[in-house]
């Protein structure tokens, strides 16, 4: 029979119960305090200073935060706004290129009509210029042979002055032209002139049946020969005139072509 146990016999608390070999001993449970109130109960309240640096840490994080979100923020309305600015930019640049473009051409086109409405008008004045100025050009050229002949002349007076003896070769010249005088020629000359002839070429005009004549009014360094078959004009006028015509038709134009402008 079994025995009944008395409360007398039961486990005493905080005891285990008797039990077999190798098995965990039974204890009784009795609720313990939580943790946290342990804690709450084992620590003290934080001091003053503990707190003022708390709330230190806590507004310089926040500050931090707002700082934070003001540099993105600021970031955000920088390339924005750069992006704008240079969307702005390169349509500026481009309706620029455009307004360039179309302003040249319209200067071109501008300056085309002035220059039309200009010089149409003067095409006719052009053309009668071109025509006086080729009537100066003749009357300078003719006026540049007589300034060419007058000098000429001058400078051929001087060199008989130098050489007197130049109407010698003249004298000869007409001695030995062919064909001959006929007759008894007579030859004139300035007085001057007639004494060196009458040295030089008494002779030979003697024997050729020339008379010599003096005459004043022939120039010195030309003369004038008369006979039965006519007569030779060297005097120093005829001579001249005759170089004049000489020069004056070597610089006198060509003739212009029917039709030539």
């Amino acid at each position: 029979m079994s025995k009944r146990l008395g409360p007398e016999s039961g486990p005493r608390p905080g005891h285990p119960l008797p039990g077999r070999e190798g098995e965990v001993p039974w204890q009784r449970w009795e609720m313990g305090e939580l943790p946290q109130a342990r804690r709450a109960a084992g620590s003290a309240p934080p001091s003053p200073e503990e707190t003022a640096r708390r709330k230190a840490a806590f507004q310089r994080q926040a500050e931090l935060r707002a700082l934070q979100e003001s540099a993105r923020e600021e970031a955000r309305q920088v390339g924005h706004r750069e992006g704008y600015q240079a969307g702005e930019a390169e349509g500026f640049q481009a309706g620029l290129a455009e307004g360039l473009e179309q302003g040249r051409a319209q200067a071109r086109e501008e300056l085309e009509r002035q220059l039309r409405e200009t010089l149409t008008p003067l095409l006719p004045l052009a053309e009668s210029f071109g025509e006086a100025l080729q009537e100066l050009d003749e009357v300078l050229a003719e006026e540049l042979v007589e300034l060419a002949l007058a000098t000429g002349r001058q400078l051929a007076g001087e060199a008989l002055k130098a050489r007197p003896k130049q109407v010698l070769e003249i004298v000869r010249g007409l001695l030995h032209t062919e064909p001959g005088m006929s007759g008894k020629p007579r030859l004139w000359l300035h007085p001057r002139d007639h004494a060196l002839v009458e040295e030089y070429l008494g002779q030979e005009l003697a024997a050729a049946g020339w008379v010599l004549q003096p005459d004043d009014q022939v120039t010195r360094g030309g003369c004038r020969v008369t006979s039965a078959s006519g007569e030779l004009d060297a005097t120093w006028e005829s001579r001249w005139a005759a170089v004049k015509r000489q020069v004056r038709r070597r610089a006198a134009p060509p003739p212009r072509e029917e039709g030539a402008p």
